[in-house]
């Protein structure tokens, strides 16, 4: 996400106070005769009219909190579609940085007004944009409708393992350490947020177990493929390749979110089978490639948990 510091804002001077940091979404639905509505909130506080969001939660990732704001703030519940910009602007207690996704309604109950919200409204695109009170509101809506949809696909190097020198069993059984069960956790939420329905692994158990709480909340199967494990993906690039090109057709035909858990000797094959930058990631951290209609990459987020 590329980041917007709005002109009558004042930039920040080069202080080092850390940003308050929040979250946000530009929440979209098609209406049979009204055509696309956006979602928006009244504030009695500020008597204002706004996009929602809200900040972070200790611990808690971007994604995650952009979210359980909307469904806090309106009712809603979404999964989060490509990245939008980041808002930075002072507030009385300092600088806000806002990071903003689209959303993809996947329920809608009614919220009863309190002191925080006391207005949700659906309306359609010039109505909203005529009642919005924030140039940058403005601006978000417009950029979210210029997007094309797309389905997340994401690439996640499997959560921290036990040392290879305090494991004398087969190297495939390796679990996951007390850090990267805590890295497995803190996962739950992040994939949620883009409502992952499919799960892909190597067959070893430290990629595996990165998945297992999350398959287990929700309840899901791991599908496990030797191609994508260390010592078979690591040097087999066509192999890797023609696995993941397999798993983008079946996402882009089903329209599912899928994420998919490796070894860091098979990212690089993976990365160059969906024509992504080369990168590196550290245990637990993970790449969202936002795949359009053609399964081209239209945007690429990375984020990991903090543990």
């Amino acid at each position: 996400m590329s980041t917007l510091t709005l002109p009558e804002a004042t930039k920040d001077r080069g202080s080092k106070t850390k940003p308050i940091l929040a979250a946000g979404a530009v929440v979209t639905r098609d209406h049979p005769s009204r055509g696309i509505e956006v979602l928006i909130i009244h504030r009695s506080r500020y008597n204002d009219w706004t996009l929602p969001k809200g900040k972070l939660e200790a611990g808690e990732s971007s994604p995650a909190c952009a979210v359980r704001e909307v469904r806090e703030e309106t009712g809603a519940t979404i999964r989060l579609g490509g990245p939008l910009d980041t808002i930075r602007y002072d507030t009385s207690k300092g600088v806000k940085q806002v990071d903003y996704w689209g959303g993809i309604v996947l329920d809608a109950a009614p919220r009863p007004p309190d002191d925080e919200v006391d207005g949700v409204s659906w309306l359609p695109v010039r109505s909203a944009l005529e009642r919005l009170s924030y140039a940058q509101d403005h601006f978000l809506v417009r950029q979210h409708l210029e997007q094309p949809p797309t389905t997340p696909f994401l690439i996640l190097r499997h959560a921290k393992a036990m040392d290879r020198k305090d494991w004398s069993k087969k190297d495939s059984t390796r679990p996951i350490n007390a850090r990267g069960r805590k890295q497995a956790r803190l996962l739950v939420p992040m994939l949620g947020a883009y409502r992952v329905s499919q799960l892909v692994s190597s067959t070893a158990a430290r990629c595996a177990g990165t998945f297992e709480p999350y398959a287990q909340a929700h309840g899901l199967t791991i599908a496990k493929f030797g191609q994508l494990t260390e010592e078979v993906g690591g040097d087999d690039p066509r192999a890797v390749a023609k696995l993941v090109v397999k798993l983008r057709t079946a996402v882009l035909a089903s329209g599912e979110p899928t994420a998919i858990s490796v070894h860091r000797p098979v990212l690089p094959h993976i990365l160059d089978a969906m024509d992504i930058p080369q990168t590196t990631l550290v245990t637990g951290e993970f790449l969202v490639a936002h795949l359009a209609e053609a399964g081209e990459v239209h945007a690429l987020e990375r984020h990991r948990p903090q543990a």
